[in-house]
């Protein structure tokens, strides 16, 4: 379990440093532990984000999740200034959700135990 916690911690810093780093946007993270799973829940503001990006970055955090890779790439990709860590996210969560309006992105991740 001690694992588990810090890896949904790596998944909150890796999207929070992405938004930080290409928007510099005010965010709100809400972690909440539930029963067999971790629900992350992150709402930027004042994202000057256009469709076209917002599909692309979706594409990266959306994807199919690969237990087997899960700590083995992470030591290989290290600190990059690229979203390659959001892959790596996206590899590590059971599903994600992603709204943008006004401004404001929403991203809700589920990781199951």
């Amino acid at each position: 379990m001690k694992h588990e916690k810090k890896k949904i911690s790596k998944m909150v810093d890796e999207i929070l440093t992405y938004f930080l780093f290409h928007y510099n946007s005010p965010a709100e993270i809400k972690v909440t532990p539930k029963s067999g799973a971790y629900l992350l829940e992150f709402t930027f503001s004042k994202v000057e984000m256009d469709k076209k990006e917002f599909e692309k970055l979706k594409n990266r955090l959306v994807s199919k999740r690969v237990p087997e890779l899960e700590d083995y790439y992470w030591q290989l990709a290290g600190e990059l200034d690229d979203s390659d860590e959001l892959m790596l996210v996206a590899m590590m969560s059971d599903s994600v959700e992603m709204k943008q309006d006004a401004g404001q992105v929403k991203i809700k991740v589920t990781r199951k135990l």
